[in-house]
């Protein structure tokens, strides 16, 4: 078997084996034996069973909006991660009420601030490194803390509402913070 092949087996799996059981419950035997692979094969892919379920979202997410390289309007792909969410919800609520839910949100926090770079950018401006950072950061986390709100509240919130909430929050604010970043000292010129 192709070492793609395994991993991709491997995630597989574990979401299955998420379906009922608890992520801190599970496993390297159990899921070695369901997956019909050894230990070892594992420990050769995968350090621990959270370093596979990252591999997993890395995976599903990053192929599930990897076209959000290419789309202007952030909203198209922060509705991408919302429908993931939302068609994985027994998956992605298992890690959320896990010891993992820090793996998650970090990992959301890296699309969602990769997200308002690509804003950054397409305002065609010359922003500073420091302050593309800066917004990146608060934005990014931003909108990480609205997805954490709705999976607390069990996804409950339409989608269309969260997105709605986070494009009042962002239309205009991400210009406004270029502009007042610009107007600082050291902050927001480009060197």
């Amino acid at each position: 078997m192709k070492r793609s092949d395994t991993k991709i087996k491997l995630g597989g799996t574990l979401k299955s084996l998420m379906m009922t059981t608890p992520v801190d419950k599970i496993t390297i035997d159990m899921l070695t034996q369901k997956a019909d692979l050894t230990r070892n094969t594992f420990y050769y892919h995968f350090e621990d069973i959270y370093s596979l379920l990252e591999w997993v979202y890395k995976q599903d997410l990053l192929s599930n909006i990897n076209a959000y390289t290419k789309i202007e309007d952030w909203k198209v792909a922060y509705r991408l991660i919302l429908n993931y969410i939302e068609d994985n919800k027994t998956f992605c609520m298992n890690t959320f009420h896990s010891v993992a839910r820090d793996l998650l949100e970090n990992f959301l926090y890296s699309v969602a601030s990769d997200l308002v770079g690509k804003v950054i950018i397409h305002s065609d401006r010359n922003v500073s490194k420091k302050l593309t950072e800066s917004i990146q950061d608060f934005y990014g986390w931003a909108l990480v803390m609205q997805v954490v709100q709705w999976l607390s509240n069990d996804l409950k919130e339409s989608k269309v509402d969260v997105i709605q909430r986070a494009s009042i929050m962002l239309t205009g604010g991400i210009d406004n913070a270029i502009r007042n970043g610009q107007r600082v000292k050291g902050f927001g010129q480009m060197s």
